[in-house]
């Protein structure tokens, strides 16, 4: 096939391609929230990729040798560790008050990782 032959080949598939998007945006003509759900389909998004490094937080606790399975220690041990590991990554924790909508709200939000180049 030369390059005229696939320039028109091409030019082909992009009328069609067209055609078809003509189309659809007059099915969806009346419906703005279907325009906006075809806008958001159609466009390309651009994502970065990087490397994370993530660290890992560790608790440990023993149990007593004489009750391990004893579950009120089991349930002591869990908030003890748990309160550990908040303290840890408690200043990675960030919060927002959304007091916008009719009822406020708080969110917290952490992400634990760096990307590769940082230390």
């Amino acid at each position: 096939m030369n390059a005229r032959q696939k320039a028109k080949k091409l030019k082909k598939k992009i009328n069609t391609l067209k055609s078809d998007n003509d189309l659809m945006r007059e099915i969806i003509a009346d419906s703005p929230a279907m325009q906006e759900l075809y806008d958001v389909y159609s466009k390309p998004k651009f994502v970065t990729h990087t490397t994370m490094h993530f660290d890992e937080y560790l608790s440990r606790r023993s149990l007593p040798p004489d009750r391990p399975y004893d579950v009120e220690i089991i349930e002591a041990t869990k908030r003890v560790i748990i309160n550990d590991l908040f303290k840890i990554i408690a200043e990675n924790i960030t919060c927002e008050i959304d007091d916008e909508s009719a009822n406020p709200t708080i969110t917290a939000r952490i992400f634990i990782g760096t990307e590769q180049g940082e230390e």
